[in-house]
């Protein structure tokens, strides 16, 4: 059974806080397109999102432009090719002893798995669980929370 669009909403809302933290902190951002990061900008999130596809490189190329990065949070789109571009960063990048995060990745497909395929659609889905939220709250928990 899925979680009520509250707890859902929260819970992105912290994903997304996380991943701005460790933006914050200095990680590098992996996304496969321009397109998502422009829904992570648009989500609020700051800080170095590289695109891998638009890079014009292989994975492994790629991954040793980094060369020097303590931290890399990949955030890669959650279909077939999106899992295998995970995967094989991560262990290109941990070769390179640089830190591949995919938690925040995970955590995030975990999530939204029947709603979003790709980083792109972000944006949209917390659109319409905010609206969801909207919707569902009743004018009891209004007047109890003092609204």
């Amino acid at each position: 059974m899925r979680a009520p669009p509250e707890v859902r909403f929260q819970r992105l809302q912290k994903l997304i806080d996380r991943v701005n933290d460790e933006a914050d902190k200095g990680s590098v951002i992996i996304v496969e397109g321009l397109r998502d990061r422009e829904a992570l900008r648009a989500m609020g999130i700051k800080g170095a999102i590289l695109c891998l596809q638009s890079s014009r490189k292989n994975a492994t190329m790629f991954a040793e432009d980094l060369e020097g990065e303590k931290k890399v949070i990949v955030l890669t789109d959650f279909d077939r090719e999106g899992v295998f571009l995970a995967k094989k960063l991560a262990r290109t990048l941990t070769s390179q002893n640089i830190h591949a995060d995919l938690v925040l990745w995970r955590e995030l497909r975990n999530l939204t798995r029947s709603d979003l395929r790709s980083i792109q659609e972000l944006p949209n889905l917390y659109a319409r669980l905010q609206t969801e939220l909207y919707l569902h709250r009743s004018p009891v928990a209004d007047i109890r929370h003092g609204s």
